[in-house]
Parts: C-alpha cells; sequence; structure tokens
C-alpha cells in the first residue's frame, strides 16, 4: 500500500497521540498538526 507523504503524517500523528493519550480523535490530530478539522 502506498501512502503519500501527507497520509503519512497523519499516521505519526495517530501514533505519537495515541501512545501519549490512549485514543485518538480526529480533533486531536488537527489541533496537533494544525490543520482544519474537515481536512483530517
Amino acid at each position: 500500500m502506498k501512502l503519500h507523504a501527507s497520509g503519512e503524517d497523519y499516521m505519526e500523528t495517530i501514533l505519537v497521540l495515541q501512545k501519549k493519550l490512549g485514543m485518538v480523535r480526529s480533533v486531536d490530530v488537527a489541533r496537533h498538526m494544525e490543520v482544519s478539522k474537515p481536512s483530517v
């Protein structure tokens, strides 16, 4: 499966937040990456 760089960034962010918070919501990813919620 090929991922683009942005997809890899999202996956890495999800992993980091999962280790830190235990669960990850899209709003957490958006805040961490400083992007809008709909873009997640």
